[in-house]
């Protein structure tokens, strides 16, 4: 999937697992996250906005989303978005996304 040195805190990286692009996070509290990249207000990639402490924010008009539980928290999005299990073995980062 992904390398932790591929990665460094409060950084995002667009993967794709399958036919499901996502944006993976390495967040200021350490951790791994992982959300469908696709902002459910518009179709721009999640991947190429910012990380605001535990929310990511969409590029084209600023909708956030919560990493952990992909809730909104920043308008104009009122549709949450999916997120996906991750974990961490070695250098190596996985997200398990169903079938």
């Amino acid at each position: 999937m992904a390398s932790v040195d591929e990665l460094p805190v409060e950084s995002l990286k667009a993967v794709r697992v399958d036919d499901t692009e996502i944006c993976l996070a390495h967040a200021e509290d350490g951790n791994f996250y992982a959300i469908n990249d696709v902002c459910t207000h518009e179709n721009f990639l999640l991947s190429l906005g910012e990380l605001f402490g535990l929310d990511v924010e969409c590029p084209q008009h600023g909708s956030r989303f919560n990493l952990k539980t992909g809730k909104v928290t920043g308008l104009p999005a009122v549709i949450p978005t999916t997120t996906y299990p991750v974990t961490v073995e070695g250098s190596d980062v996985f997200v398990e996304v169903p079938e």
